[in-house]
């Protein structure tokens, strides 16, 4: 999928140069967020459900989209009262606006209404500031070349709600193409031992290891599977190296000490919303699918008076490309990763 061909079907998209690349910021698309260096996406992009979206069923077009957490439970915005899975018009169709955009910066937004399973209408706004990044990594060494960059996520309940009746997280999915032979790992900031969540479908644990602060998730097989790391391990970074495509993703958020993190999971959470509390999550769609996503999660703000006010994510990302001895000299290197984690390609 070319940049060009990305620019013909959204004419209004917004290039922000970055490093080697750049930086796409679509209002066409709902305002995903897509980047390319040397004229060829790096994200995962469906061009025919681009060209002739569903009027109904969920658009997966691929990208970096911000969703409201959570998906199951008794809060669930994947779930209508009495109804099936579904992703809500707001998140699915509506475009959002730019609000402002400089050389290296936009902010775009939009004013949606969602209801959750327990039938709870809420007025949100919804926000996206993207920058281009100056993350302290040196790859320049290693003979590759990089795209990095930064987003302010934002859920506002502008009236705010109690908390007895929703809760929202802003939740930052970015999807690339593949799951075969691609290994995902994090970090965390002393031990990945206990660090998992495996409560949302399927049995990840086959596929889990861990190494010190350091764990792998090997992605692929015949199931779809989903892990979260919990914030109380403090992780520090999530990513995957995908050799087919000559890719390596590193995504991280900071810990934020002014809210909630709850259970954003995809099933019914019979232990109630804070039964986890998940930083990052690493969603496998193995050969069915065949993509993943890393993705990194916000925790709810509670104000004084037990309503719920809003949700705001800050996460950076940082795509390279480069020859596969360049990028896992990289990854083992400059950031410790176990160099079994990466595979023998």
């Amino acid at each position: 999928m070319s940049l060009e061909l990305l620019k013909q079907l959204d004419p209004d998209l917004v290039v922000i140069p970055s490093r080697e690349g750049n930086i796409l910021v679509s209002n066409h698309f709902q305002g995903r967020i897509f980047c390319e260096i040397d004229g060829v996406l790096l994200h995962r992009f469906v061009e025919d459900l681009a060209r002739d979206p569903d009027p109904v069923e969920f658009n997966n077009l691929g990208g970096n989209s911000l969703w409201p957490a959570p998906e199951g439970g008794a809060f669930a915005f994947n779930y209508p009262p009495k109804g099936n899975w579904m992703v809500q018009p707001g998140i699915n169709r509506v475009p959002t606006v730019t609000q402002n955009v400089a050389g290296d910066r936009v902010a775009i937004e939009k004013e949606i209404e969602l209801v959750n399973r327990k039938g709870t209408k809420l007025a949100i706004n919804f926000s996206r500031q993207v920058f281009t990044d100056d993350l302290d990594v040196n790859y320049a060494k290693y003979m590759l070349k990089g795209v990095a960059y930064r987003t302010i996520d934002a859920l506002m309940i502008p009236r705010g709600i109690k908390q007895e009746d929703a809760l929202i997280s802003a939740w930052s999915l970015e999807q690339f193409p593949g799951a075969e032979e691609v290994y995902a790992f994090g970090c965390c900031e002393t031990s990945a031992e206990g660090a998992f969540n495996t409560d949302f479908y399927g049995d990840p644990l086959s596929r889990l290891a861990t190494k010190g602060k350091y764990f792998s998730f090997r992605l692929g097989g015949d199931h779809r599977l989903q892990i979260g790391i919990a914030a109380k391990s403090h992780p520090v970074f999530i990513g995957a190296y995908s050799p087919r495509r000559n890719l390596v993703v590193l995504r991280s958020t900071a810990l934020r000490e002014d809210g909630r993190y709850f259970n954003i999971a995809d099933n019914d959470q019979p232990n109630g919303p804070w039964s986890a509390g998940d930083i990052f999550s690493i969603f496998n769609g193995s050969n069915e699918l065949d993509f993943h996503e890393l993705e990194t999660i916000a925790p709810v703000n509670v104000k004084e008076d037990g309503t719920v006010g809003s949700s705001i994510l800050e996460s950076r990302s940082l795509l390279l490309t480069g020859e596969l001895a360049n990028l896992r000299r990289f990854l083992t290197e400059m950031l410790g990763v176990p160099a079994e984690f990466l595979g023998d390609k």
